[in-house]
């Protein structure tokens, strides 16, 4: 295909008559027919505005190079745009719904967990907290008995409440000594809320 007939094919698809086309470049439509006779071709100047009138590409007009590809090129751009958009978008989303669950009491947890939360939260904790503490808990012993000594937190009269971003466990611990002796002690702790059922403890003493 001649360059003529790249110019007249994208005229027609535009749906311009010669005349509309010269009128656009600010030639005559005899200059447009020669053209496309191939008869005279387009100065640099008139072949850069035909390009933008036609909405193709120099190259394609010179060369016949597929403006198809031209096209996608073009509308890279855009697709980055649209890409960038629904990145941001989600990254916004995701960071929002994180700062709305770290924020939420500690009711928004008992909920997600149903009956079974004061259950929950000792099964997940009570240990921890027994062993993190081991050294207070034994404090009172003397060196023999603490070296013995297996602490062991009772599951039945554990007790969990709370209060906004605060819940408070209590629940009572079994020291069994070495001589097979035993005695009780019950242990109280308040967690501050990071996240669904992770909470900062301290124990109150």
């Amino acid at each position: 295909m001649t360059m003529g007939s790249r110019i007249a094919q994208l005229r027609n698809r535009k749906g311009y008559t010669q005349e509309y086309l010269a009128v656009q470049l600010g030639i005559s439509r005899q200059a447009v027919h020669k053209w496309e006779k191939n008869e005279t071709k387009p100065d640099t100047d008139n072949l850069i505005l035909l390009a933008q009138v036609l909405e193709a590409d120099v190259d394609y007009l010179v060369t016949g190079t597929e403006h198809t590809n031209i096209t996608n090129k073009r509308n890279l751009p855009k697709l980055w745009s649209y890409l960038l958009v629904i990145v941001v978008t989600v990254i916004i989303t995701f960071i929002g719904t994180v700062i709305f669950i770290a924020n939420q009491p500690v009711s928004f947890d008992a909920g997600a967990c149903g009956g079974g939360f004061e259950t929950a939260i000792f099964d997940q904790y009570a240990n921890t907290l027994v062993e993190e503490n081991y050294a207070f808990l034994t404090n009172h012993l003397d060196e023999n008995d603490a070296e013995t000594v297996t602490i062991t937190a009772i599951k039945e009269s554990r007790n969990v409440t709370y209060k906004d971003k605060a819940i408070y466990m209590s629940f009572d611990v079994e020291y069994v000594l070495g001589d097979n002796s035993t005695e009780s002690k019950t242990l109280h702790f308040v967690g501050e809320r990071k996240w669904i059922q992770k909470y900062n403890w301290k124990m109150i003493k």
